[in-house]
């Protein structure tokens, strides 16, 4: 049996995003990222889908492609620098590219640290792959 509740109690809520500054050594401005939402985290995964086509079979399928699914999850999570300057793009040499904008300004190890802190900021366990892949079959 339900529980009487109040709908207000799912209405006057704070907001679910959140921001968090990540101070990276070789820039002198930290960069700013947001947490998504179930919603924006379910449309990047719809845009990150390909389709594949099995020649036995002859029928083609919707696959996710994880490391665009990653890279956008990535960009849509950065709010400064705005990876969709015009000014940053040129010069990184990846216009109209925001995700190969952040690769491009980051190293390695600099690109993974951010990754867990956006994983971290959005709920999402970076520590547990099997949160990543049961988001990602979603």
């Amino acid at each position: 049996m339900a529980e009487n509740f109040n709908v207000e109690d799912f209405i006057n809520v704070e907001s679910p995003v959140k921001e968090e500054e990540v101070k990276i050594k070789r820039f002198k401005v930290p960069f700013k990222i947001r947490s998504l939402t179930a919603k924006e985290v379910s449309e990047l995964r719809n845009d990150s889908k390909e389709v594949q086509f099995n020649k036995s079979t002859r029928t083609s399928q919707k696959v996710l492609n994880q490391d665009k699914f990653e890279n956008n999850l990535m960009a849509a999570s950065v709010v400064v620098p705005n990876l969709k300057n015009e000014e940053l793009q040129k010069h990184y040499g990846t216009y109209g590219d925001p995700a190969g904008t952040l690769e491009a300004m980051l190293l390695a190890g600099e690109y993974n640290a951010l990754a867990e802190k956006v994983l971290e900021l959005s709920g999402i366990d970076a520590d547990n792959d099997n949160d990543l892949v049961a988001e990602a079959k979603n």
